[in-house]
């Protein structure tokens, strides 16, 4: 997939008093580096190509090659940190902690998660069994490794999907990073794509429905559902329903009280067959709340620290970032990647 960048087509600026001007926001690849830029656009930082990066305030992580990860001061362009065999790092909203994956060179099954403190420290957060290893019992059939996490904004607790991709096979745990405590707070093997609440008393998930819905363009495709817990009670409610002609996608906190979302309804005038909004629900009634309505935008990145939502386009180039209090969007010439935004502190 190409990763061409052009210049950023300014649509609206963003205002934000949380948000000066050169303070880095979005991040996202050219052919040959990962630039970030400011609220405005205007570039604030160029670093090279990593495979996945995470950054807020003005620390960034970056992957290089699934082997190392590697911290930076955007402020400065320094390096100022190196983890071996360490992938997929994740930086929390508030705090300069890092949570990252292991190579099999650092875990045999590589069935762990890590995390690097604010004071430097490498330590181990979480271990799942395996072979000769005492873990977190995670009770699937088959092999499996952690393979998505997610921060509340502290950094106090993290989501991790473990399960097998290929399979279609995941659910999701809640580690206390402090204590190393973990509970799981998904069964049936069918829950992954999780998001923290900035508080982190709330977890979003997006439960896929076993069945496929029949699609002219693409064969079949595999929907979801939006579902809610709370943390310390494992008490769940569903947002959404399954419904192949009306579903709701990428489950993102906004706010404590409220999640930014995909709404995807099947439209045969469509160039691939749905139409896609960006919308807000409440995660107490499940009240939706239409944010965005034009341009088919998808694959969304959100984060609560900047109020704003960063998306790419269903059937075009480019992405843009929407500012969720206003309204006001800023768009971007650029590839098909979806960008990121300081504080999502998620993979």
């Amino acid at each position: 997939m190409t990763r061409a960048v052009g210049a950023a087509l300014v649509l609206a600026l963003l205002s934000s008093s949380a948000v000066a001007a050169g303070d880095p926001v979005i991040g996202y690849w050219t052919d040959t580096n990962v630039i970030i830029a400011d609220a405005e656009g205007e570039q604030v930082r160029e670093l090279p190509d990593f495979r996945r990066f995470s950054f807020s305030g003005s620390l960034l992580a970056g992957d290089v090659q699934g082997k190392r990860a590697v911290g930076y001061d955007l402020g400065s362009g320094d390096r100022t940190f190196t983890i071996a065999h360490a992938s997929n790092p994740v930086v929390a909203a508030a705090r300069d902690v890092v949570a990252f994956l292991p190579t099999f060179r650092r875990d045999e099954y590589a069935r762990s998660v890590w995390m690097r403190t604010a004071r430097g420290q490498v330590r181990k957060v979480a271990q799942f069994r395996a072979p000769g290893v005492d873990g977190i019992r995670h009770g699937m059939g088959g092999d499996g490794a952690p393979l998505e996490v997610a921060f509340d904004d502290r950094g106090r607790y993290l989501a991790i999907v473990f399960g097998l991709e290929p399979l279609r096979s995941f659910d999701v745990w809640v580690v206390d990073t402090k204590t190393r405590a973990a509970a799981r707070m998904t069964r049936g093997e069918n829950s992954h794509n999780p998001s923290l609440s900035p508080g982190g008393e709330q977890l979003a998930v997006r439960v896929e429905r076993p069945e496929s819905c029949p699609d002219p363009v693409y064969g079949e495709i595999l929907i979801g559902k939006i579902r809610v817990i709370e943390r310390t009670t494992r008490t769940a409610r569903d947002l959404t329903a399954f419904d192949c002609d009306l579903f709701y996608d990428t489950p993102r906190w906004i706010d404590d009280e409220t999640l930014v979302a995909v709404r995807v309804t099947k439209d045969p005038e469509e160039t691939y067959g749905y139409d896609l909004d960006l919308v807000r629900i409440d995660a107490s009634s499940g009240e939706v709340t239409e944010l965005l309505t034009a341009g088919n935008p998808c694959c969304i990145t959100a984060s609560p620290s900047l109020g704003k939502v960063a998306y790419g386009f269903s059937d075009r180039a480019g992405f843009a970032v929407l500012e969720v209090a206003t309204g006001e969007v800023v768009e971007f010439d650029a590839g098909a990647y979806v960008p990121h935004l300081a504080g999502e502190g998620r993979s």
